[in-house]
């Protein structure tokens, strides 16, 4: 038993030229398109170190394997709320086996780079320190037509954070879930082809709670409804996401004490009158010191890689 879980990952994808496989991730099938190889393709043209990347989907013990190259874990799950099986599996980011490891969390060592999912989402990896202040500008600019009033996309809701939200505004707002989770319009599929971003761009509201509350867990929920100009009802990382990076007084953050009677007032007040909707949205949604953050992950994780391939 202990030899199976050594040998077999629970999904595996490798490139064309050999030189990166992916390991226990998610994935569209293509690991051409995987976020980190596009990233390291792209400063490193003429690397030749074979780049191995690992997830939290299987086994802990799988990573544990020698491996031709070098071994990378990166974790966009909740690994460190307590008491969950990813947080006994890989709650220690597999340090002790691999030679650079990221997640949300925050880590003291100098093999560990904190990379929030939310880079990944928002961020071309090609991206140059340009690009990253324009895209910021864009985020804080976007307008766009609505004309619905609130919009829910979920599979789950095991820790009860969405459903905490939906029965509040539900009973002011009109909400359309899309996604599996109590599903009742087949939009998003039949109209959008599953497009997410372009679909939220619809809509005034946009329930994005975390699926744990968790510090330092901010994963693209809030941001993508930064990116379609939707107000995000929020309740996450201890509705304190991303001190510093994000204007606070652009989203509206639900308590978990059952006491948002003030939230569900504000919410019916912005969706009867266009005027404080507006005021509202107008807002900028991150700060200066946001593109300050993204362009130094993007410059550590440079220096991580430089490392890697020249050891």
């Amino acid at each position: 038993m202990i030899e199976k879980l050594f040998t077999k990952p629970k999904t595996f994808r490798k490139t064309v030229d050999n030189l990166y496989a992916e390991y226990n991730q998610w994935g569209d099938g293509n690991l051409g398109n995987n976020w980190f190889v596009r990233f390291i393709r792209h400063r490193f043209p003429d690397n030749k170190t074979k780049i191995n990347l690992f997830g939290p989907l299987g086994s802990p013990f799988f990573i544990c394997n020698n491996f031709e190259g070098k071994k990378v874990f990166y974790t966009a799950e909740d690994v460190e709320h307590k008491f969950t099986k990813l947080n006994l599996y890989y709650g220690d980011y597999r340090l002790k086996y691999v030679d650079l490891a990221m997640g949300f969390g925050e880590c003291n060592s100098d093999k560990y780079l904190r990379f929030p999912y939310w880079i990944l989402t928002t961020f071309n990896p090609c991206f140059s320190e340009d690009d990253i202040v324009k895209r910021i500008k864009e985020i804080n600019g976007s307008r766009y037509e609505k004309y619905d009033e609130c919009v829910l996309i979920n599979k789950h809701d095991k820790k009860g954070t969405r459903n905490m939200i939906y029965q509040d505004v539900n009973v002011v707002l009109n909400v359309k879930c899309a996604g599996p989770w109590k599903n009742n319009t087949d939009e998003l599929w039949n109209k959008y082809n599953n497009d997410k971003l372009l679909y939220l761009k619809r809509f005034k509201f946009n329930i994005c709670p975390e699926n744990d509350n968790t510090i330092n867990y901010v994963t693209e929920k809030l941001f993508d409804a930064f990116i379609c100009g939707c107000i995000p009802l929020y309740y996450g990382s201890f509705n304190n996401p991303e001190p510093g990076l994000i204007n606070k007084d652009a989203v509206i953050f639900w308590n978990d004490n059952g006491k948002n009677e003030d939230n569900i007032k504000l919410v019916k007040d912005l969706n009867n009158s266009d005027k404080l909707y507006n005021d509202f949205i107008n807002q900028t949604k991150l700060t200066d010191k946001a593109a300050e953050y993204v362009i130094d992950r993007f410059t550590r994780l440079e220096d991580h890689i430089k490392r890697l391939i020249n050891e």
